[in-house]
């Protein structure tokens, strides 16, 4: 069975594997429905479309000047690539930069293995997706799936239901989440997909840890550097 988190949200990064959860929470998430009673955020929303008011203009403006003051603005000098490619930039001015700077000596090498560093898992996960190991049982999932809705994996499914449920009530839209969600569960209990991303994830994860020897070690004596500054500072 696949991680669950200490406040007790379950996640399931290959597919919901516990068909019992599913029947109890469906996909975990609240339709957009299209129908039933009011009271479901319209007041919200008639609110939003109102014209701002000059007192929340200022609000925002205060707001925009506070992250600007702790983030940085203007151009985005700090820039990094991550693992699955996804490029993440930063300002190198702001209070976080000068604190990074700080704790850390040079908030450039700093940023790069934090980006890094924190997006193994994510790489990780990537990799599971193209190994073709995963895909192999990702076709017999989909297979197994396919009488209820066509799907070529679990994200798909649910975009399938998100869009269906759209023109449903809420109770509708709740009774076809269950349906799908338990669909998805069994049949990644039966095909064993998470099972299968789960321990391709633990082979790749090692492989990336030994592809970024040299930033983990790097984010580790910066991390302490940082540490040590701060007990020494009082901070």
């Amino acid at each position: 069975m696949q991680p669950q988190q200490a406040t007790g949200r379950r996640q399931f990064p290959y597919g919901i594997d516990d068909p019992a959860w599913a029947a109890r929470h469906g996909f975990g998430g609240v339709p957009e429905t299209g129908g039933g009673a009011r009271g479901d955020g319209a007041d919200a929303r008639r609110t939003q479309q109102q014209p701002r008011t000059e007192s929340g203009r200022r609000a925002a403006e205060r707001q925009q000047r506070l992250t600007d003051a702790m983030f940085g603005s203007g151009r985005r000098e700090l820039s990094t690539r991550t693992a699955t490619g996804l490029v993440v930039t930063a300002n190198s001015d702001g209070c976080l930069a000068q604190a990074q700077r700080v704790l850390y000596g040079d908030q450039a090498r700093w940023f790069r293995t934090e980006v890094a560093v924190n997006n193994l898992e994510a790489a990780a996960r990537h990799r599971v997706t193209q190994d073709p190991a995963y895909r192999a049982v990702l076709a017999r999932w989909a297979r197994c799936v396919a009488p209820v809705h066509k799907a070529e994996d679990p994200a798909g499914l649910r975009s399938v239901w998100q869009r269906r449920a759209r023109d449903l009530d809420r109770r509708q839209a709740s009774d076809l989440q269950q349906r799908y969600a338990v669909a998805e569960a069994r049949c990644v209990r039966r095909t064993d997909l998470a099972g299968t991303g789960t321990r391709l994830e633990k082979r790749h994860a090692a492989e990336l840890r030994a592809e970024y020897t040299d930033q983990i070690a790097d984010h580790r004596r910066m991390r302490e550097h940082g540490l040590r500054y701060a007990v020494q500072h009082g901070l």
